[in-house]
């Protein structure tokens, strides 16, 4: 587990809860992601989630879907991600750094080298939305090999049992998905309960995903989760564009900042 990503451990541990917010790189061309990372960083993200673009985006919803397809005309390759990650890791030392993508992409490329090759650029850990963890082995012996972290997820219909297993397996944050195809599927007393009782079962943060695109929506999800991950609101805002984009981006971070930290430290 990298420094950083202890870091986000301590800072649960201290009741401070944590933001997560999500691009697709590429999107809506590659010379801009880098920018839209540094303002993330900037406007005080604790983890900065860098999506690479697939063309059968199924897990997300249709904002981000849209997106996607954006970036998709970029033809990415892992060695660009990986000069990304490097360049974001040179201005932003302290900042956690999470690459998330679907299994075909990696099994399009050679994976003990994008494993490698995304440790040495600086990144902290690898979301692979449509891997089940019953068949992770492959995945997992390279993630150990590059001591690369595997970000684990759970959803409103994962047992107790299983999660126990994840939260066994996980040596980074867990995620989650309360949510399909954007669509929320647990909200209320059940999805704290829910909450209250997964995190009886791990020492790793809990960021929910659960369709926010306000200050005071990400605020009620802190009340109950370790942190929370924003992604749609963001995909949104840069697919609208115009002359201030960069500043309509930085003052929505600082916002959904601001309210998260009015619940730190409160029971």
């Amino acid at each position: 587990m990298s420094d950083r990503l202890q870091g986000l451990e301590e800072r649960v541990a201290a009741r401070r809860p944590l933001l997560m917010v999500a691009l697709v790189a590429g999107d809506p061309h590659l010379d801009a992601t880098l920018d839209y990372m540094g303002i993330l960083a900037e406007a005080g993200v604790d983890v900065v989630e860098l999506i690479v673009p697939f063309s059968e985006p199924a897990y997300h919803g249709a904002v981000l879907q849209r997106a996607m397809a954006r970036a998709v005309n970029e033809q990415l390759e892992w060695a660009q991600i990986e000069e990304i990650a490097e360049e974001f890791r040179r201005s932003y030392p302290s900042v956690a750094m999470i690459v998330s993508t679907y299994l075909n992409r990696l099994m399009a490329a050679p994976m003990g080298p994008t494993f490698a090759g995304l440790k040495a650029a600086g990144v902290d850990g690898l979301w692979i939305y449509d891997l089940p963890m019953e068949e992770a082995g492959e995945v997992e012996s390279h993630s150990e090999a590059a001591q690369l972290p595997l970000v684990r997820a759970v959803s409103a219909t994962t047992s107790l049992e299983r999660f126990r297993e994840i939260a066994r397996r996980a040596q980074a944050p867990i995620i989650w998905t309360g949510h399909s195809g954007g669509e929320l599927s647990l909200t209320g007393e059940a999805f704290e309960e829910r909450l209250r009782t997964f995190g009886e079962y791990t020492r790793r943060p809990i960021l929910a995903s659960m369709g926010v695109t306000t200050g005071a929506e990400a605020q009620a999800v802190v009340r109950a989760a370790d942190g929370v991950l924003i992604g749609s609101s963001v995909a949104w805002l840069l697919e609208g564009r115009g002359p201030d984009v960069k500043e309509r981006l930085r003052r929505h971070v600082v916002e959904l900042r601001a309210r998260v930290d009015e619940v730190a430290g409160k029971a």
